[in-house]
């Protein structure tokens, strides 16, 4: 009967045959349990299908379903297989997914001289760069949320109160979860002004002892690098913020501040000769305006002369070079 289940399973019976091994097979459980033994040993092992070895290995076959062994080592072999596969899987599924989320690279944006670029981040947030400024982030973000600046970005952090977002300008660190300020770190101050939410500024003093000063909206903080002395000042949040649209927004402003705002826009450097002439101020909006056009303003209004003093000057931390003017 054996042999007759090999030869039906491969197709080689009449039909007559076919009826009389589908009877047998209904005719009791065991049959049908054999007939299914048998089906899967035939599925396993080609060898078997060889009419000349088909005795011999069903001989061997009989013995082991009549003892139970087959069975039991059947279901053993697919217990061990289960057991050695989950594991398997699972490791393999760790390391795949730790090396892509572990795996990461860094992305830098520069905006050139003259010109304003916008990125966003990984977690949505949204980063103006200024003139000549650089920004460096990783492609993805992990526990922390941390940036670098270099020169001037406006933020709009997405809110994530699981993740800080830090700004990395120079020695200071700037904290927030999420709310929209700038930071300027083209010289040798800092200023970092606050326009909605809350941000926290870590900073060094000039005993070297690490601070934290809280800024609220339309508050500027500036921080000497040189000095590590911080200031705290009120702030036209317009008037620190309105280079990300193009313009230039002079509210009383002083003219160390304009020529600094000036300056960063148009990638150049003012030395102011003179320490009298610091007490001019100046409210006024430039947009499209060229330099030369804004300087003719600053002369016609205040009596100022500017004189350029020097062309291609590294900047401080080497992006490009500035032209430099010298006020009196």
């Amino acid at each position: 009967m054996e042999s007759l289940l090999v030869r039906y399973y491969n197709g080689e019976l009449d039909k007559k045959e076919i009826q009389d091994i589908r009877a047998w097979i209904d005719a009791s459980p065991d049959n049908r349990a054999t007939a299914e033994d048998v089906y899967h040993i035939c599925f396993a092992a080609d060898a078997m299908r060889m009419e000349e070895k088909t005795d011999a290995a069903f001989a061997e076959t009989r013995r082991k379903i009549i003892s139970g062994r087959f069975r039991k080592a059947v279901k053993n072999l697919e217990r061990a297989a289960a057991v050695l596969l989950l594991p398997i899987i699972g490791l393999s599924g760790w390391f795949i997914y730790d090396y892509f989320t572990q795996t990461e690279s860094i992305i830098e944006v520069y905006s050139t001289a003259g010109m304003i670029s916008c990125v966003t981040l990984p977690d949505d947030t949204k980063v103006w760069l200024n003139s000549d400024s650089y920004l460096r982030y990783p492609s993805r973000f992990g526990k922390e949320r941390r940036v670098t600046l270099t020169g001037e970005g406006y933020f709009d952090v997405t809110k994530d109160s699981r993740r800080e977002f830090v700004v990395e300008a120079g020695p200071t660190e700037v904290v927030v979860h999420g709310t929209e300020f700038n930071v300027d770190s083209y010289d040798d101050e800092i200023l970092t002004t606050l326009v909605s939410g809350s941000v926290s500024i870590r900073y060094e003093n000039r005993d070297n002892r690490s601070k934290c000063l809280t800024l609220k909206p339309s508050q500027k903080a500036i921080y000497d690098t040189k000095t590590g002395v911080m200031r705290l000042v009120n702030e036209n949040v317009l008037s620190g913020t309105s280079w990300k649209d193009g313009k230039i927004i002079l509210d009383n402003t002083s003219l160390e501040e304009a020529l600094r705002m000036i300056g960063n826009k148009y990638n150049v450097r003012f030395v102011i000769k003179e320490n009298s002439i610091r007490q001019y101020n100046f409210t006024g909006t430039f947009s499209n305006q060229s330099l030369d056009r804004i300087l003719h303003y600053f002369s016609m209004s205040s009596d100022l002369h500017f004189r350029q003093i020097a062309t291609g000057e590294a900047d401080r931390d080497g992006l490009s070079e500035r032209t430099v003017f010298e006020v009196s």
